[in-house]
């Protein structure tokens, strides 16, 4: 195809760089949600819808306020001041709690309160209260008792129709929380002190009683006046003595354990060393020290002269006799130390013994005084105990007693009214307020309609939703071509418009998907087919412009009518033929002789003929690839027009034998499921290459759209230039790619 370097290629038909081809056979698991929801688009979309609504809320919330009756709300602000004596802390009261002022504002609520308002004279003729049977539940429902959140400051506020009656009603149960409350305190007050006082009595009266108990009983027991720094004498002798005891008995067992031991250890001569050990650490000897001086002297001499003249010498014998004299003094010497530590282990126990019974004497005598003692004692405590508590108690009252002050002050009731309640302001209906919502809600629910329609619709409705979803090149988009006339007045040219209003929208878009499948998708390729996933997605009428420009761009192209069960072609192009496609898989009739010119310059048909019974078994036969291969010869591009994919299996078997194959898809129309099953399909029978031809794309969205999307000349319907030029009349002869270069860029402008 001999397009020249400068000719446009719209972005309306080019590939989005995000869109891979897969590879033939893949099957893609595409979620049919990819992409998203976008919000936006489902609102403008639907816009309308939601104006709609918006209005019919706006309306019903305009129709409320005009027959909602108002009402008016009346506010009084009293602060009340929390400064009466501690003495007054009961529940009895009820008065200072950790939630004092939320308890204020229930009172106010209270029963009491409401029903000494509504008694109140000036309320009688009020028109509130003659129209309920029950002001008292009345006032108890629209009251509203509210303590401020950042101050101490409690608002009493009632909404009601009369204004007039609301300021009213609020002052007079201001009135009668201060009315009643005050002098229920004041007698409150005065009952508080009477019983402080007569408790007081009762305590002064034990307390003197107690005073004289104390003294008869320190007067009786002169002994325990005796006192120390630490306490009583008798208590701290015999303290003493136990402590003495109890350290005396411990010697006492320590040195019958020694005393047992180092006797045992004398009686048996193999412990005699171990013994000694224990004597000399316990005695220094310094005589048995100069004794083994001597024996390790002669002992070194005897060595010396046995060394130098024999063991038989006089010298020698000599000083062997004096060495077992020392030896043997030093034996006798280590027995007597031996037994005398002994002897002294012995006389210590018998002396510890002698001391703890003596100690024990003692201590039992010590001991039964100690008893009586402390006996007395712990009376004595027991009176000085209780006649501290009864007079920490009088001092107690005292001083509860002096903070009461039985004056009126101290009984009145500390409320500051802040703001008197006035003719009240309408609070209800908000009408700002409840427009905004009726709009609002009228707003949400057009758009939750809408949004419910868009997950109901599952059609493809844009060209960047069918990219996602699809995940194919998008090698064209076509706008919808509505049934028009031409300057003959021929009807439902749709299918011709390339020849027939070359300079529309519609002629160059079909002009950008040749481009676009020369330098981008085809390629090379030299058959296409063209289908859709269902019938009336448009793809006949994409396929017979497809060839239409393609054929005006000095190709020799041929349109087969390969959809043998609802053929168009032969209609589109206005041929009547009773040998055709149908007969040349039959082989009733060689390919070419089937073939038949059409209006367009270069542009032959192959219609379908005459239905065939089984058009799939025609396909199968294997004379489609042989005509395919024959037809081939003869033209530079084959367009083939294959039923669709999903009803039937002739799609698959025509796309498995072409260079490429173009899926149809109509914008609003069709189907995300039906698509991506047809895509899966087409796949599976491992088609070379696959595009998306996008049919009815929106005219205004630029995106995949180009320059002729909005219309440039003189009218919205042409792509580009003025007045469409009249088409030259059809010629029979064919004319060869070079006879035609001169005139390329004429076509594409």
């Amino acid at each position: 195809m001999a397009l020249p370097p400068s000719a446009p290629a719209s972005t309306y038909a080019m590939t989005p760089s995000s869109a891979s081809l897969p590879a033939p056979g893949m099957i893609i698991d595409q979620d049919e949600d990819a992409g998203g929801v976008n919000v936006a688009a489902i609102a403008w979309q639907s816009r309308w819808l939601i104006l709609l609504f918006t209005l019919l809320g706006g309306l019903a919330s305009w129709l409320y306020l005009q027959r909602v009756v108002p009402r008016y709300t009346s506010l009084a602000r009293v602060f009340v001041e929390q400064n009466l004596p501690r003495a007054l802390n009961g529940d009895a009261l009820g008065t200072f709690s950790n939630k004092y002022l939320f308890t204020q504002a229930e009172l106010i609520r209270s029963s009491s309160v409401l029903s000494a308002a509504v008694e109140a004279p000036e309320n009688a003729a009020l028109e509130t209260f003659r129209k309920t049977d029950n002001p008292v539940g009345l006032l108890r429902e629209s009251l509203e008792v509210a303590v401020g959140e950042r101050d101490d400051i409690i608002n009493i506020a009632i909404e009601l129709e009369n204004p007039t009656d609301a300021a009213v009603i609020v002052n007079s149960v201001v009135d009668a929380y201060i009315t009643q409350y005050a002098e229920e305190r004041r007698t409150n007050v005065v009952d508080v002190v009477n019983i402080l006082r007569s408790e007081k009595q009762r305590r002064d009266d034990e307390l003197e009683s107690r005073r004289k108990a104390l003294e008869s009983f320190r007067q009786e027991h002169v002994s325990l006046a005796i006192q120390s720094k630490e306490g009583n004498v008798v208590n701290e002798l015999f303290s003493a003595l136990s402590q003495e005891l109890n350290a005396t008995q411990i010697q006492l067992l320590e040195s019958k354990t020694r005393y047992a031991r180092a006797k045992k250890m004398l009686e048996n001569p193999d412990q005699a060393p171990f013994l000694m050990e224990l004597a000399r650490s316990a005695h220094s000897n310094s005589r048995g020290s100069d004794l083994e001086g001597q024996i390790q002297s002669v002992e070194q001499s005897l060595v010396s002269q046995q060394t130098k003249w024999g063991p038989g010498y006089p010298s020698v014998r000599l000083l062997q006799d004096s060495l077992d004299k020392l030896r043997s003094k030093q034996a006798e010497q280590q027995q007597a130390i031996l037994n005398a530590y002994v002897d002294g282990l012995r006389q210590d126990y018998e002396l510890l013994t002698q001391r703890r019974d003596e100690l024990q004497r003692a201590y039992d005598k010590q001991f039964a005084l100690a008893t009586a003692v402390s006996q007395q004692a712990a009376k004595l405590d027991a009176l000085q105990e209780a006649h501290d508590r009864t007079a920490r108690m009088c001092d107690i009252l005292d001083e509860r007693i002096k903070e009461v002050n039985l004056s009126e002050e101290v009984g009145a009731m500390n409320v500051s009214i802040l703001e008197v309640a006035g003719p009240g302001m309408q609070t209800f209906p908000d009408r700002p307020k409840t427009l905004s919502l009726g709009l609002a809600f009228g707003a949400m629910l057009g758009f939750g309609l809408a949004w419910l329609r868009n997950l109901l619709d599952h059609r493809l409705k844009s060209i960047e939703e069918i990219a996602s979803v699809m995940q194919l090149p998008i090698v064209g988009a076509v706008p919808l071509v509505t049934g028009a006339r031409s300057r003959e007045g021929e009807r439902n040219i749709g299918g011709r418009i390339v020849a027939l209003q070359p300079r529309s929208v519609a002629a160059e878009a079909i002009r950008a998907l040749r481009t676009s499948l020369h330098f981008g998708l085809a390629g090379d390729a030299r058959t296409y087919v063209v289908t859709s996933p269902a019938p009336g997605d448009g793809k006949s009428t994409v396929a017979s412009n497809l060839a239409i420009a393609m054929a005006q761009a000095n190709q020799r192209v041929l349109l087969i009518d390969a959809d043998m069960r609802k053929p168009t072609q032969h209609e589109i192009f206005g041929v009547e033929v009773e040998s055709g496609f149908a007969a040349v898989l039959s082989g009733v009739t060689p390919a070419i002789e089937a073939v038949v010119a059409t209006s367009v310059p270069s542009l032959d048909l192959l219609a379908c003929g005459r239905i065939p019974a089984s058009p799939v078994e025609l396909l199968n036969n294997g004379n489609f690839s042989e005509a395919l291969e024959q037809l081939s010869r003869h033209y530079d591009q084959i367009i083939i027009d294959s039923p669709p994919v999903m009803p039937v299996a002739d799609a698959r078997l025509i796309s498995a034998m072409v260079d490429c194959s173009l899926l149809v898809l109509r914008a609003e129309r069709s189907t995300r499921r039906i698509s991506v099953s047809a895509r899966d399909e087409l796949l599976k029978v491992r088609t070379q290459r696959l595009g998306v031809i996008v049919n009815a794309a929106p005219l205004h969205r630029a995106s995949y759209g180009g320059y002729y999307a909005y219309g440039y000349g003189s009218n919205g319907q042409v792509a580009y230039g003025g007045e469409v030029a009249p088409e030259p009349a059809p010629s029979r002869r064919r004319l060869l790619k070079q006879d035609l270069e001169p005139e390329l860029g004429a076509v594409d402008s």
